[in-house]
């Protein structure tokens, strides 16, 4: 517990202006942040050879779907090397629509995200407005608690 609340005090404690971005899905549908105006938006970053993400994204997505239905939800994959054909396989692997999923194969929407840090997965980030909330790598035990009360 300790540890979940030093992850989310360290993620909001950071709290930055949010990135603009806009990004395709799987599908081909536009995603275009400066869209929403203050609607939350939760982005994880993932990779499809990623083991933490087969257990997380699957409970992140039934989390928002169940309880904040209102939240923009997209699983971002920025690994050049994970093709469409990789990632829409990953996704009918965990049962999450590929509608949620986006590629970000040359890394334009991530690097936005992780300026001068460095990159890691799972790593999800809680946006609203032009803030961003929250910053987590992985979902600790409770996390899931804590971002329904931060969005």
């Amino acid at each position: 517990m300790l540890t979940l609340l030093l992850v989310l005090a360290t993620g909001l404690a950071l709290a930055q202006p949010a990135p603009q971005f806009w990004i395709r899905n799987l599908e081909g549908q536009r995603f275009d942040s400066r869209k929403v105006g203050d609607e939350p938006i939760v982005v994880s970053f993932f990779f499809v050879h990623c083991v933490p993400c087969l257990k997380e994204i699957p409970e992140l997505h039934a989390f928002i779907s169940e309880e904040l239905p209102e939240v923009h939800l997209l699983f971002i994959d920025p690994i050049k090397e994970d093709s469409k054909q990789d990632m829409i396989g990953f996704a009918e692997r965990l049962g999450v629509p590929q509608k949620f999923f986006y590629k970000d194969g040359l890394g334009i929407v991530s690097r936005k995200f992780f300026r001068g840090v460095q990159q890691a997965f799972p790593t999800i980030v809680g946006l609203k407005g032009r803030q961003e909330l929250f910053r987590l790598s992985g979902l600790p035990e409770g996390a899931l608690a804590e971002v329904q009360k931060r969005l």
